[in-house]
């Protein structure tokens, strides 16, 4: 139990600090990170994504630094953008468990 406390803790201190740094870019760049973050958020376990959102913040820090278009960044469909992302994450994905779950018991009920 401790871990997990003190999991939560250090989570806790590196969400701050992400929506510090956030907030230090400017609108476009961090309208568009917060945009994308709410969407992560609807596909993570419980606040798992620091990861990636962190990933993605130092990449949106230095786009940011060359003055790069925002929708350079990200293309044509932010979607497709974020899904990206998230293909490189599976493991961090309530989605994820749900489909192996399913295919888990689908497996076990073949086995009857």
């Amino acid at each position: 139990m401790p871990d997990f406390i003190s999991t939560m803790i250090q989570d806790k201190k590196r969400y701050k600090q992400f929506l510090k740094d956030v907030n230090a870019l400017p609108a476009p760049y961090a309208q568009t990170l917060i945009a994308l973050q709410k969407y992560l958020w609807n596909f993570a376990r419980s606040g798992s994504m620091i990861d990636p959102l962190e990933e993605i913040l130092n990449m949106f820090q230095e786009y940011a630094a060359g003055n790069v278009p925002v929708q350079q960044i990200v293309g044509s469909d932010p979607v497709i953008f974020a899904e990206s992302i998230m293909a490189q994450y599976p493991e961090e994905l309530w989605l994820t468990k749900y489909q192996n779950q399913l295919r888990q018991q689908v497996q076990e009920a073949e086995q009857l």
